[in-house]
Formats: structure tokens, sequence, C-alpha cells
């Protein structure tokens, strides 16, 4: 005898309610889901705008610079290309300590914003004593954090060579000069530093008979290629020396010292000396008075050739009693004498040697 086949029980109320309020709870679950996924997108995009962007980058290179922080600033930069460029024989002394902290004391105004295409360079704007420039600050981003941040360094096109020539420095006894306070000595007439970019660079020479001076504003110029960042050329700085105050007395010391010798001599050609004249007449010797000019007009040069002195040409007035050589009228002369002088001038050690005489 057949028996109908059994068919399952219906399902208990319960059951049948549960199913569809599941389902919503997954829907509930993937669109939260994807809402977070979305605002976890938007998080990544904003971080990776405002933190994670040459920009900023720069900035906080540019305050590790203002808190003099030398170490820190280098922290920015790729490590295999300071390897390198730390092979080169180049004056550190801008990089860290005053040096670094006078180097950023002149820059006001600091803006930073970045440029785009294939070379990625942020841009810094800033000015110096109201002076607006610009410089591009070269960087690449060789890895990411969490896969989605580039971490962006500095390239060592960042970082510039300076070049400063002090002509004629050996010439005069200098054989070190001051950038930014700091001391740097010169090999023929020359010296070589590594400064960050931007940086304020103040260089002087102050010594007992030569001074000089030059302020210099490093940047890099828009058109610099970073690919070529190690052949680039260095910035050249060219301090010109001149004769301090000290030594331009010196000089009209020794002058008037000479022109007083050649003065004290009641004749009409002094001996040793460049000026003199003849007269017919018969003179009162004890009546001859020479009258010499002022050695302030003559002024002390200094070039890469060594010291100078730009005027040499002079004119003396010599005055006397004489008789006619003629009639015996007695007569009172004048005559202004021109004449030259040859002045040399060089140093030993430390002493400054002006020698005088007169010329042929």
């Amino acid at each position: 005898m057949s028996q109908a086949p059994h068919s399952a029980p219906p399902p208990p109320p319960e059951a049948a309610e549960h199913r569809p309020s599941h389902r919503g709870l997954l829907v509930a679950w993937a669109a939260a889901l994807v809402m977070a996924l979305a605002v976890g997108g938007v998080a990544i995009w904003q971080v990776s705008e405002k933190i994670y962007t040459p920009g900023h980058t720069a900035q906080e290179y540019w305050d590790s610079i203002t808190r003099g922080s030398g170490s820190e600033a280098l922290g920015f930069f790729d490590p295999a290309a300071l390897d390198a460029a730390e092979a080169d024989p180049v004056d550190s002394v801008l990089l860290d300590g005053e040096a670094l902290a006078r180097s950023t004391a002149g820059i006001e105004n600091a803006r930073f914003g970045e440029t785009s295409g294939a070379q990625t360079r942020a841009v810094m704007q800033f000015e110096v004593e109201g002076e607006p420039f610009e410089t591009r600050l070269p960087m690449a981003a060789p890895q990411n954090t969490l896969a989605f941040f580039p971490d962006w360094e500095l390239t060592t096109a960042s970082m510039s060579r300076l070049q400063i020539d002090v002509p004629g420095a050996a010439a005069g006894g200098i054989a070190q000069i001051t950038v930014n306070g700091e001391p740097v000595n010169l090999e023929e007439d020359s010296a070589t530093l590594r400064s960050y970019v931007p940086a304020v660079v103040e260089i002087a020479v102050d010594s007992e008979w030569l001074v000089g001076s030059s302020r210099y504003v490093v940047v890099q110029e828009s058109g610099a290629d970073v690919e070529q960042d190690e052949a680039a050329e260095p910035h050249q700085i060219t301090l010109g020396l001149e004769a301090s105050g000290a030594a331009q007395a010196m000089l009209h010391e020794e002058v008037q010292a000479y022109l007083d010798g050649c003065a004290d001599q009641q004749v009409l050609m002094p001996a040793g000396c460049p000026m003199g004249i003849n007269t017919p007449n018969q003179v009162v010797t004890e009546s001859i008075r020479w009258s010499m000019p002022e050695p302030d007009e003559l002024t002390l040069d200094f070039d890469e050739e060594g010291w100078d002195t730009a005027e040499t040409d002079m004119a003396a007035t010599v005055s006397f009693d004489s008789r006619h050589f003629h009639d015996g009228a007695a007569l009172e002369e004048s005559h202004q004498v021109d004449f030259g002088l040859n002045i040399a001038v060089g140093a030993s050690g430390d002493e400054l040697i002006v020698a005088v005489s007169g010329s042929d």
C-alpha cells in the first residue's frame, strides 16, 4: 500500500520573519563598509594632498633650518645622494651652527607651494630686506608610506655650492675670510662651500689694512635641471678688497714725512727729492720756503695685482728773496713746481710697508 510523500512542515511564523531581517542586516553592513571605504578614500586623499606633498615637506625642512638644526635638515635629503655629495672637498660651515642660523635670519615672509609636471619641485617665496625672491626645491618620492603616501625627499639640487673668489688676497696677506661670522680658509684666493637653499650669505674681510664685504642670496633658479644637480655650476661670488682707513692713514703719514724732509732743506733743489728750481738771480738762502701739498688727496687702491696709488702727480710752491742778476734789484720770487712721487706699498707679515721716493 503506497503512502503519500511527506511534505516539509511549514516554517514557524518567527522563521519567516527572520529571513528578511537577516538580509536587511547584511545590506546595512555592506552599505556601512562601502561608506567606510569611501570615507577612508577621502581621508587618504586629504592626507596625501595636505601633508604628503612637496610643499608641506619644504615647509618642514625650512622649519628645521630656522631652528638651526643642520642634522635635522639633512634628514629631508636622499641619503644616497648625500653620501655622494660628501665625497667632494667642500667646506660645510654653512650647514650647521651659528653660520646656519645667520643664513636664515634675514629671510622673511616665507610662503610655500609646488610645481607640477615631470620634475616635481617645491616653490618657496620670501623677502630679504623687502626685496622679493623665489627658489625651487627639487624633490623625488622613491617610496611610499603605508602604500598610499609618497615620501618626498629633497635631491642634492636643493643644496648649492658657492665659489667665493677674493682677487689679490694672497698679495695682501689675506689667508682667511669670514662667512656668516665663521672663519673660512682660502686656497689660491678662493673657497668653496656648500649651502642649503635658500640662504643669505654674508662674506667679509676685516683686517687692519684690507677690508671688504658682500651679501649674496642663494636661490635655485627655475631653469635648474634636477637630473644634472651634481654637475651644476656653483654660484660665483667675488669679494673685492679695498684699503682700510688705517692703510690710507699710513700712506698719508709716510708721504707727509717724506715731503716734510724735503721742505726742511732751505735749498732750491732738495737732496733726494723730486722738486727743484733753477734761477739766474742771487738767492737769499735763509729766505727759501717750500710749501708742500697736503697728502690727503692721495688714495691707496688694491686689486688682484696688489697695492697701488691712484694719482701721484703733485705741485709744491717755493718762495724766496733774491737780487736780480743784471741790475741787482731786490725781488720776492714765488714759483709753482710740479713733481711726481714713486710710492711702493707691500705687506710683510702683519706690517704694511710704504716706501716713498721721487719719480724720475
